[in-house]
């Protein structure tokens, strides 16, 4: 099966962008940089997987609206200092984060080469529930601003993926109707089942080994030069 459509949507954190990598080095750097005192000595990898863990928590109740972005933000790194007995400036750590983090340039393998080729023949978009203020940095820090005609954020749309309405903002932005459009997405619900349920067809990009609920999946993001026309 080949796609034509008149858009295509992708999604940003975990689809383009590598947030683990990113953020793991950060973090790396800063519990060095600022010499956060821990009162037992933890591999960087049981560190990482504490704050991951925490992180997807507020990231999912934000995202269903649970949790303001500034609750997300205040209390990310005050859980994540607890759950590991850490002894620092926990709002320095947070403000350092915050700066650091979308300034990192590290993408899935294939990302740069896949949207420089889908942008020469296709209107490009990116749908995100990251904040507006750090999306633009990280998308333009990794020199792809020019390869998206607009970067439709939560801020912007006015509410979050899942929200029908945030597609169907997206759908009125680039002026295409549900059937001429393709998502590509990593989250099984926030980016597939939330555009199948209002007649885009989806891509996963599945990382993971849990089942899917797409009728097309890839484990590579150079697969989609295949799909496309």
């Amino acid at each position: 099966m080949k796609f034509s459509p008149k858009a295509i949507f992708f999604d940003w954190d975990h689809t383009l962008w590598d947030h683990d990598r990113n953020a793991a080095e950060v973090i790396e750097e800063l519990m060095e940089e600022l010499n956060i005192q821990q009162s037992n000595s933890y591999p960087k990898e049981v560190v990482w997987e504490m704050f991951q863990k925490i992180n997807n928590t507020l990231w999912d109740d934000y995202q269903h609206g649970r949790i303001t972005q500034q609750d997300l933000r205040t209390t990310r790194f005050e859980r994540f200092f607890d759950a590991l007995s850490l002894a620092g400036d926990v709002s320095l750590f947070s403000k350092l984060y915050m700066e650091r983090t979308p300034r990192k340039t590290n993408l899935l393998p294939g990302a740069f080469e896949v949207i420089e080729t889908l942008s020469a023949n296709y209107p490009l978009y990116v749908l995100t529930n990251g904040f507006d203020d750090i999306q633009h940095v990280k998308i333009s820090g990794v020199g792809m601003s020019h390869f998206f005609k607009r970067i439709i954020t939560s801020d912007v749309a006015g509410c979050k993926k899942p929200a029908a309405d945030f597609f169907n903002f997206a759908l009125r932005t680039a002026g295409c109707l549900p059937g001429e459009v393709v998502m590509v997405g990593d989250h099984p619900i926030i980016d597939i089942e939330a555009a199948e349920a209002v007649g885009i067809s989806a891509i996963h990009l599945q990382v993971s080994q849990e089942e899917s609920p797409a009728r097309i999946c890839i484990g590579d993001l150079r697969e989609l030069l295949d799909l496309f026309e």
